[in-house]
């Protein structure tokens, strides 16, 4: 795969849906989330060059990602994201899952972005927390206080029924 359009259109096929969904959680509007994927592979592939090979080509389109959401949130100041993910919650009916993700997805969108961030990437996207740290630019201890004090967090607004003051 040494032509450039080539490794981009595989690209696309191989982690597309994966970044729609991550961009999806993070922003909670499917139009906003697809061009931001689609600005992730426009950057990607106007700066392939500048691709190591340090890391993989995943946590790199995932690093761009989040540089592209973050820029987003920097722009739109106030605006909260809410989530929603179509992961799999047991054996529950229907309802009581559209209800369980809903409650979910409002609880998320209270954390701060800089947990909200870790936790999707870790527990949405089942990353490992060296890919989160080469993603978000943050050692992996960073990673790891980030994750447990969302997690803190995201408990209490949970035993507070969905309220929280932090939002931010």
């Amino acid at each position: 795969m040494s032509d450039l359009a080539e490794l981009t259109s595989w690209l696309i096929d191989e982690h597309g849906d994966y970044l729609k969904r991550t961009a999806y959680v993070m922003i909670g509007d499917r139009q906003i989330a697809e061009d931001l994927v689609q600005e992730t592979f426009i950057s990607f592939f106007k700066a392939s060059h500048q691709f190591r090979k340090t890391a993989s080509y995943k946590t790199y389109l995932y690093s761009i990602l989040v540089n592209h959401v973050r820029m987003y949130y920097r722009k739109k100041r106030g605006i909260y994201f809410e989530v929603f993910d179509q992961q799999h919650y047991g054996e529950v009916i229907f309802e009581d899952r559209i209800i369980l993700a809903m409650d979910m997805q409002h609880c998320l969108s209270q954390l701060k972005p800089k947990y909200r961030e870790i936790i999707v990437l870790r527990y949405f996207n089942e990353m490992k927390i060296d890919e989160i740290s080469a993603i978000s630019n943050l050692t992996k201890s960073a990673v790891k206080m980030r994750l447990k004090r969302g997690r803190e967090k995201l408990l209490s607004i949970l035993e507070e029924g969905g309220q929280d003051d932090e939002v931010e």
